[in-house]
């Protein structure tokens, strides 16, 4: 016969905050489910060594410890956990544990947005403020010049949306709180907007080739932003030559490949080269685009590799799923 519950043990083995009740000599007295299930603790396991420590303080002191440890659990796992450790003459040590992983992700997930946002918006924005000085120092009573430059606003303006859609669903992918939704974009035409957006450099000329029929499993305006990444990335460090944009299937996926005749990389450098402001000899600008593409290409389930070598350019691939737009029609098709 199953022994019921008491009403205060089902409280407490319902909370959302995990809860440890540990006696005088460290056994561990009560361990809810939420506890069991942050702890990864099977009937009868004793406490890991770090609850353990706490535990222990708590009882030597007679004194509260509260405090946040960094965990690795089996596996790999990396948890940020908050302990309240209290002693209770009687009983021994209760303990609470709460897990801010999560938190510290969606934190840590504004804090990029926010950064990110002033990076990939700078361009456009300074854009549209010279083509406004332009029209009001004149060009605008001249009909050719005005069209022009209305048309150099109306571009960059599109340009703006599309940014302010793509960090803010790569901000909720990181968050956590929403994946992209993920469907078949052809890749033909988003190269051909990546290209004509990308900044002009005098010598260098930008190709793309992609034949018309291939697609990648993605969200468009996230990899759109994490490909326009790469590329202005690929013409800031070249001076002269060529930046390439291609597309080809490979192993039942798509390899899309920036390859630029540019300074290259140091090898020392390779292994960082896409950590957030990374400033190494050869790196220039505020260090976050390939930071960017990175985690865009990551949201969208794909991977991203560079190779490189010091002065003899560098390729960017990015690996998604996809194939043929005509398989892929056949596969989904009634």
């Amino acid at each position: 016969m199953v022994k019921a519950m008491q009403p205060l043990e089902a409280a407490v083995e319902a909370l959302a905050v995990g809860v440890v009740v540990a006696e005088a000599d460290g056994e561990l007295r009560h361990v809810n489910a939420r506890a069991r299930e942050l702890l990864r603790l099977g009937s009868g396991d004793a406490a890991p060594d770090w609850l353990a420590d706490v535990l222990a303080r708590a009882l030597e002191q007679r004194a509260a410890v509260r405090e946040t440890v960094e965990v690795t659990l089996d596996g790999g796992e990396a948890l940020s956990v908050e302990i309240d450790a209290r002693p209770v003459d009687g009983v021994g040590v209760v303990c609470t544990l709460e897990d801010l992983t999560a938190r510290a992700r969606r934190e840590q997930a504004d804090r990029e947005f926010i950064t990110n946002a002033a990076h990939q918006l700078r361009t456009p924005i300074a854009a549209i403020a010279t083509a406004i000085e332009v029209l009001q120092s004149g060009a605008k009573d001249v009909p050719e010049a005005r069209d022009r430059f209305l048309g150099h606003i109306e571009h960059q303006t599109e340009r703006l949306v599309r940014l302010a859609r793509a960090m803010l669903a790569l901000a909720r992918a990181e968050r956590g709180d929403v994946r992209p939704a993920l469907g078949l974009v052809p890749l033909e035409p988003l190269l051909e907007l990546i290209v004509a957006d990308a900044p002009s450099v005098p010598g260098v000329a930008v190709e793309h080739d992609c034949p018309s029929d291939v697609a990648v499993r993605a969200d468009a305006p996230i990899l759109a932003e994490a490909l326009a990444n790469v590329l202005a990335n690929a013409l800031e460090h070249t001076a002269r030559g060529v930046v390439r944009v291609s597309a080809r299937e490979s192993g039942g996926s798509v390899v899309i490949e920036v390859t630029d005749t540019g300074s290259g990389i140091p090898a020392a450098e390779l292994p960082r080269i896409f950590e957030r402001f990374r400033h190494g000899t050869s790196v220039g600008g505020v260090g976050l685009g390939l930071a960017i593409a990175k985690a865009a290409v990551g949201a969208i389930d794909g991977s991203i590799e560079i190779d490189s070598r010091e002065g003899s350019g560098t390729s960017v691939r990015v690996r998604l799923a996809g194939g043929r737009l005509a398989e892929a029609d056949a596969a989904t098709a009634p």
